[in-house]
């Protein structure tokens, strides 16, 4: 991430946004908080293949 700092493609403002959203998402995971509280239903999960693929803007 430092190297697209340094281009300018982000600034340090976004930059440390994105380090302390990381060190949440971390702290949830060791907590199972959060969306990973219940790792069990996460194992389960599956994709529908009557759902639409997702499509970035």
């Amino acid at each position: 991430m430092d190297l697209v700092r340094r281009l300018g493609v982000i600034s340090d403002t976004e930059h440390q946004a994105v380090d302390d959203a990381r060190a949440r998402v971390l702290a949830m995971v060791e907590e199972r908080s959060g969306p990973f509280a219940d790792a069990d239903a996460w194992t389960s999960w599956r994709w529908k293949p009557a759902w639409p693929a997702s499509r970035l803007p």
